[in-house]
């Protein structure tokens, strides 16, 4: 029996659209999933005769909300509203799936297979390394991004990968950071015009000044670097037996934008999206009640493993009554990364502070 739909895998459409999966979760014949790449004569990315563009330059919740938007008007039966988080989303009818790519088979392929180009060779080769360095089974590693779906280009595409499992995810960010301090195999941190880069682009879409972005990497952006003058990123994801209930087991009920401030009490989910941390000492910045919070949730990347327990968060995000099924009230939590904050949330630690 094959295994269930995980985040980061790719799903290819009838309609020749490329999406990306989100999360673990997903409703009855459905798969939550943000569109990727479209067919586009002049697309940089392609096969053979078939070009593709991306749908949005930068990833991010905003960003995100905006390809929804594009396919309401062009595509509308891969947008539905979602009862549970009560806005619409992107999600493809299992129906108009053509072909399920997964990360962790496409590279076994390569690992196996002759003929690669330079970037599949250093795909290969990245995690290989990771796998030797960290004791993590290579068949819990797998590529995503470009090189997944075969779109990517060796001129510009960068190295995406996968590492499946909570012990895992930690085995292979220690491995990473021994690298950081000089191992002479070519795993570096992004540095000078990269570096520079990668924080005027979180400047863009996020509520962070290039100072803050650039602390902010220095300090926990571990899974974000340089291999062999090709940049890579590595993303942790759950497997089945790590996923807790169904899609469709809590309700969110928004209560409006809050700033906080709060106690970070356990980080251990933070590696994930969507990335949460356990709160307590939730203070209210702005209004003169919160109420009993007892979680941080985000969907943006950028905020995932940023802080440790024990330390102190600010956050700007969306304030939601969790609630079951039968609609009793269970928590309440902070969101963000949600349409209504309009990319104005954030999560931030005190390495992250000007």
């Amino acid at each position: 029996m094959g295994r269930g739909f995980r985040d980061r895998d790719y799903l290819q459409t009838q309609d020749g659209l490329f999406f990306t999966v989100i999360g673990n979760l997903h409703p009855q014949e459905r798969v939550l999933a943000y569109l990727k790449y479209l067919p586009h004569p002049r697309g940089r990315w392609g096969r053979p005769g078939k070009r593709y563009r991306r749908s949005m330059r930068y990833y991010c919740a905003s960003n995100v909300m905006k390809a929804v938007e594009f396919l309401s008007r062009r595509y509308p039966e891969y947008v539905f509203h979602s009862e549970p988080f009560n806005f619409m989303l992107s999600a493809v009818p299992v129906e108009k799936i053509t072909r399920h790519y997964q990360p962790e088979e496409r590279l076994r392929q390569l690992h196996v297979a002759a003929g690669l180009d330079e970037l599949e060779r250093k795909a290969v080769e990245l995690a290989s390394i990771l796998s030797e360095q960290s004791g993590v089974p290579f068949e819990r590693l797998g590529v995503t991004g470009s090189v997944l779906v075969d779109l990517h280009s060796v001129k510009f595409s960068d190295i995406d990968l996968v590492v499946y499992g909570r012990n895992q995810s930690r085995r292979v960010k220690e491995a990473l950071l021994s690298f950081y301090e000089g191992t002479g195999i070519g795993v570096e941190r992004l540095r000078g015009r990269r570096l520079s880069r990668w924080c005027r682009e979180q400047s863009t879409v996020h509520p962070f000044s290039m100072k803050e972005a650039k602390a902010l990497y220095q300090a926990r952006k571990w899974n974000k670097g340089v291999f062999k003058d090709t940049i890579f990123s590595v993303h942790p994801t759950k497997v089945e037996e790590e996923v807790s209930g169904q899609y469709g087991d809590e309700l969110y009920k928004p209560c409006g934008i809050v700033e906080a401030k709060a106690r970070v009490v356990d980080s251990e989910d933070s590696y994930f999206l969507p990335a949460t941390y356990l709160v307590d000492n939730v203070r209210p910045q702005r209004i003169s009640r919160l109420g009993s919070v007892e979680r941080v949730v985000s969907f943006e990347g950028l905020y995932a493993d940023v802080a440790e327990n024990g330390e102190e968060i600010a956050v700007r995000g969306k304030l939601e009554d969790v609630l079951d099924a039968s609609g009793r009230l269970k928590y309440r939590r902070i969101l963000v990364g949600s349409p209504e904050a309009h990319g104005t949330d954030y999560v931030k630690a005190a390495v992250s502070k000007p």
